[in-house]
């Protein structure tokens, strides 16, 4: 368990996050509060009233793109993160979101924090920043899914799980969120068996070592030649 200072100690160490006053921490303290959530249960679902902020100080959670009858993983999160980025505009939430193991939460609501931004309209560029970079990351997952093929597309979730999620180890970057071929599956909206033959392409070729869900990127460069070789190549 983690407090509540030691928390936002990591937003703060952050380039965008730490660009905020002192001031709106101390906002946050006074105005919210810590909720725990055990692994895979979800904060709140696609289409519910918009009325919470979360800042994700301790875990890891799985954004969810729901319909009626499937759900897909479009993104996961490990702290510091903010989400979700868009409700500023007072609507409902766009997706979901799960607990993918024990997770802190630090939870203001939406209401206050556009008070506080009203009356303090510098902290806006922080916030305008933060929600720039998401939405690139957004488009970039879009351009893969929209235009890249199958190999294209698990290539480039991995490199980017690599990027994101890695942790140097002596023989290459471990990607620390458990991940089976279901779950890639989902991310990059392709089917399971296409998705295991190609991590055993990437395993096979000697990019990728994986054991249950971990995997690890042997070497970074490879598997971004590897990617490049698959979009020059159509």
């Amino acid at each position: 368990m983690t407090s509540i200072n030691s928390g936002f100690d990591l937003f703060k160490k952050n380039a965008l996050w730490g660009e905020l006053p002192e001031s709106f921490w101390e906002f946050c303290l006074t105005h919210g509060r810590v909720r725990h959530y055990a692994a895979k249960q979800f904060l709140f679902f696609s289409g519910e009233e918009g009325n919470l902020t979360f800042f994700l100080l301790q875990g890891r959670v799985q954004i969810l793109l729901m319909s009626e009858f499937t759900e897909k993983i479009f993104r996961v999160l490990q702290a510091p993160a903010f989400f979700p980025e868009t409700i500023l505009d007072g609507k409902n939430y766009p997706y979901a979101v799960i607990a993918t193991e024990a997770s802190e939460v630090f939870v203001l609501d939406r209401k206050s924090l556009m008070r506080y931004i009203k009356e303090n309209p510098e902290t806006l560029w922080a916030f305008y920043q933060i929600m720039a970079l998401d939405l690139r990351r957004a488009y970039r997952q879009l351009k893969n899914v929209a235009l890249g093929d199958a190999r294209s597309r698990v290539g480039a979730k991995l490199f980017a799980l690599a990027h994101v999620h890695g942790r140097s180890v002596s023989d290459g970057v471990l990607i620390s969120v458990p991940l089976s071929a279901t779950d890639l599956a989902g991310m990059c909206s392709l089917a399971r068996e296409s998705v295991s033959r190609i991590l055993g392409e990437l395993k096979d070729l000697g990019i990728l070592q994986m054991e249950k869900k971990q995997i690890k990127v042997k070497s970074i460069e490879d598997l971004q030649r590897w990617v490049h070789e698959r979009n020059n190549s159509e």
